[in-house]
């Protein structure tokens, strides 16, 4: 599994695609789908925590996946809500604990690649 991550409109998928060979059909934000690369994991992780459910028992389906796409939520000002900010640190905790298990780990700004784990294939 590679992990990319990256700010909000930084090129996430369009790489995972090109670095790939798949196709807009091949991705989905539903963990359950039954796809090679997993869109918005933020917002998965959103969904979990609203469900009440917790994040981190998301770990092995997401390792199954080719690609895992979480958009960057950690950077900026502390939001003041505690929801929130349990939100960002959930985030931050599962893509910590993908990446300790990741192939590869890519951050994407403007577009381009720069891998923290693993490299070129």
């Amino acid at each position: 599994m590679i992990l990319v991550t990256g700010g909000e409109g930084q090129g996430k998928l369009g790489w995972a695609l090109s670095h790939s060979g798949y196709t807009e059909k091949d991705a989905s934000p539903r963990i359950e789908a039954e796809v090679p690369i997993l869109t918005g994991l933020e917002a998965l992780v959103r969904r979990t925590l609203d469900r009440g459910e917790d994040p981190g028992l998301l770990l092995p389906a997401l390792l199954e996946k080719e690609y895992v796409l979480c958009r960057e939520v950690g950077c900026g000002v502390v939001p003041m809500d505690p929801a929130e900010r349990r939100w960002r640190e959930e985030t931050g905790r599962l893509c910590c604990r993908l990446a300790k298990e990741a192939e590869g780990v890519v951050c994407l700004w403007c577009g381009l690649p720069t891998w923290l784990k693993g490299g070129e294939r």
